[in-house]
This record gives C-alpha cells, sequence and structure tokens, in this order.
C-alpha cells in the first residue's frame, strides 16, 4: 500500500481540525452554560426547549395576573371590613338614639357622629388598588365609584360590568366589583327600595329630627346593610381562596417545568469539564505527532 506525504498531512490536520472544533464546542457551552448553542445542534431538543419555555412564559403571566387579583381582593376586603365596623357603630348609635331618656340635643350629637361615619363609608367606597384603580367602580377604575351631588345625595358612578379571570380548571373568580352589589340597596318591609347611602342618610335625618319611628326603620335598614356587607366580605375571602389555591398549583407546575428544562437545555459542569480537559489532552497528543511527521521524508517513514 503507498502512503503519500500529503495523505499524512491531510489526515493529521482533519484530526487536529476535528478536537479543535470539538473543544472550542465545550467551551463554548461552559461559557454560556447551555448544551445547545443553535437549534441545528440538536433540532428535537431545541423544539421541546422552545416550547417549555412559551409554557413556562404563560405560566407566569397568569401568575402575574393572578397576584393582582390577589392585592386587588386584599385591598377590597380591608376596606370592607372597615366598612363593616363603620356599620356596627352605626347600628349601636341608632339603638341608642331611639332610646325614649334622650332629648333632641342629644340625639343631634349622635347624628353628628353617625354623619361623620357616614363620610367615612363613602370614602371606603372609593378605595383604590395599589394602581391607582378605584375598587368598587366596576370597569369605570379610572373614575370614583360614588360621588355626591350638588343636592348632598350619593349617587353611583360606576358600571355593572363584572370581568372575571380564570383561576384553574373550568373555574373563574370575579375581578372587578361593582359598588351596588356590595353596598347594596336597602328593600324595606313595604317592598321599596332605597339606595344604601340613600338609607343612611335617611337615619341619620331621623335620629337629628328625633323622630323615633323612623329610627327605628333605620335601625332596620342598618342590619340589611351589616348583613349585605358581610356577605360581600366573605365573597372576597372565597375568592382570595380560590386564587391562592391557583397559585399554588401554578407555582408547583412552574416548578416541574423549569426543572424538566433545565435537564434538557442547562450543561453539566462537572461532566464538561472532564470532556474538556480529554479533548485537549488528545488535541496536545495529535498536535505532538504532527509535529514528528512532518518531520520526516515519506522514505524515512517507510524505513520506519
Amino acid at each position: 500500500m503507498k502512503v503519500s506525504t500529503s495523505y499524512l498531512f491531510d489526515r493529521a490536520t482533519e484530526r487536529m481540525s476535528k478536537l479543535q472544533n470539538q473543544l472550542a464546542t465545550t467551551q463554548a457551552q461552559m461559557s454560556v452554560s447551555k448544551q445547545i448553542l443553535s437549534p441545528s445542534d440538536a433540532p428535537d431538543q431545541a423544539a421541546a426547549i422552545q416550547r417549555l419555555k412559551g409554557e413556562v412564559q404563560r405560566q407566569e403571566s397568569h401568575v402575574r395576573t393572578l397576584q393582582v387579583a390577589l392585592r386587588r381582593y386584599t385591598a377590597e376586603e380591608t376596606a370592607l371590613q372597615s366598612g363593616n365596623d363603620i356599620l356596627v357603630r352605626l347600628k349601636e348609635l341608632g339603638l341608642q338614639a331611639v332610646n325614649d331618656t334622650l332629648g333632641l340635643d342629644d340625639r343631634k350629637a349622635i347624628a353628628t357622629e353617625m354623619r361623620a361615619l357616614r363620610d367615612q363609608l363613602l370614602s371606603l367606597g372609593n378605595t383604590r388598588d395599589d394602581s391607582g384603580n378605584y375598587l368598587f367602580s366596576g370597569t369605570r377604575v379610572n373614575t370614583p365609584a360614588f360621588a355626591q351631588n350638588a343636592q348632598g345625595q350619593v349617587e353611583y358612578q360606576g358600571d355593572q360590568t363584572q370581568t372575571r379571570i380564570p383561576a384553574g380548571v373550568e373555574r373563574s373568580v370575579q375581578f372587578t366589583r361593582a359598588g351596588t352589589d356590595v353596598f347594596q340597596r336597602v328593600v324595606r318591609a313595604d317592598g321599596t327600595a332605597v339606595g344604601f347611602f340613600d338609607a343612611l342618610d335617611q337615619a341619620i335625618l331621623a335620629v337629628q329630627q328625633s323622630q323615633t319611628g323612623k329610627i327605628h326603620q333605620g335601625i332596620a335598614d342598618l342590619a340589611q346593610m351589616h348583613n349585605s356587607l358581610t356577605l360581600s366580605i366573605a365573597q372576597t375571602g372565597s375568592d382570595q381562596q380560590v386564587v391562592q389555591s391557583q397559585l399554588d398549583v401554578l407555582d408547583e407546575t412552574a416548578l416541574r417545568m423549569k426543572s424538566t428544562l433545565s435537564e434538557i437545555e442547562d450543561l453539566d459542569y462537572a461532566e464538561a469539564v472532564t470532556r474538556m480537559n480529554k479533548e485537549m489532552m488528545a488535541l496536545e497528543a495529535a498536535m505532538g505527532s504532527f509535529s514528528k511527521i512532518a518531520g520526516l521524508t515519506l522514505f524515512d517513514y517507510i524505513q520506519r
């Protein structure tokens, strides 16, 4: 068999080039901590990585939405609980005012405190979330839910539109709330319906004017307001539990996906360092062999 000098050179340089490319690839992998440098290196793995990354991004987007909702519910619960406490105090004042031993001046003093509490309730009705959006305006989040007109009557300025967000498989929770659903109108025994703040104003006026019969009606109205607000607090608490439960599920799912993604995408540093050392040794050996071969003539090679 005839062996040409050019053949030996070609084989040696091809071997060194291959080892250099392998070493360069390993070093590049270590620099970015990834197994795959380009999709062409491993098309199937690259496709799996992109699918997992897309799913993780969708999960994270959903988590952000639910976290916003959870903060909103927390703000709602705080506002409603404060409103509930105010209504409890208003009921106490109503029961105090109905006492026959009180005179007109005493009831006027009670009415003054009730009016201050009423103003606090109005302020709570216009509570904003941490983004500056009004909690109880429905979808009109940039408009205060309640405002007083020229006659001093409180009017609802939001809308009745409800938006919901997904919170699990085939389950959703309410994201926006209408103020009239939270501060509900009062339905009296005779069937007449009165707005929340209208009923409250009438109760205060009855105390101020020492109208015992209307004070009794005001006490009944306040009891109904308290019950409806309590139900709203319960609903907000329920929504919080649903959202928190879904967040826990999403966190677990995201962790599992990221773990799978890491197995496919991330580089095993210990294995890469070992491989790089082997490749460096192989390259050094190849370069040494090439140096010896390059110093031989064809005749010397045949003689050996």
